[in-house]
């Protein structure tokens, strides 16, 4: 009779080309915003506010640069909504580590402004009029169709801009219903 050791020691091999061509390792090669890897200068950015004033990097940028935050939506995702409320949690320590917050989403302005006054939320939100920086960006989500209320978000991301528009770090899962950790992003703000 075989024992259990064994029957594992011939089982290993196999168990390890699991373990190395797991959903896990896959999920790791997921390049977010491919078009812009760190180091390269992001497209312009300028959007309306929650208060529909017109933001730009040089507005927006803290003295590090700014954690620049792709939503798909926070008037109905709930995904979304829970990534706003630890970024609002997770502020503070950004702020700290010299960088400033802004979200952006295609949500109208006034969707955006009850929001912040819902959550309390204290950086700025801003409206991708007419998924301007989505298509810059290349992020679009094509899952959607025009006609779906939903075309025009994009796949959610993060990315550490410098006050001059260079990428220093960049945060995404290939699965919206998954986001990276604000710990993760924090550290990365340290370091800058």
């Amino acid at each position: 009779m075989k024992t259990v050791m064994q029957t594992l020691t011939r089982r290993l091999p196999v168990l390890l080309l699991l373990c190395f061509f797991s959903p896990l390792s896959t999920a790791q090669e997921f390049n977010w915003a491919p078009d812009y890897p760190v180091g390269a200068t992001i497209p312009m950015l300028e959007a309306p506010d929650q208060n529909g004033t017109v933001q730009t990097l040089d507005s927006l940028s803290g003295e590090k640069g700014l954690v620049l935050v792709f939503n798909r939506s926070f008037d109905w995702c709930p995904y979304c909504k829970a990534q706003l409320v630890g970024l609002q949690e997770a502020s503070a320590n950004l702020e700290a580590a010299g960088l400033n917050i802004a979200t952006i989403t295609y949500d109208a302005v006034d969707t955006l402004k009850l929001v912040e006054e819902d959550l309390d939320i204290s950086f700025a939100m801003l409206h991708d009029e007419a998924i301007t920086h989505v298509n810059a960006f290349n992020i679009l989500n094509t899952s959607y169709e025009p006609d779906s209320f939903a075309y025009g978000v994009p796949q959610p991301g993060i990315m550490l801009v410098s006050p001059q528009g260079v990428i220093q770090a960049k945060f995404a899962e290939e699965n919206f219903r998954i986001r990276p950790d604000w710990s993760d992003v924090i550290e990365a703000a340290a370091r800058l």
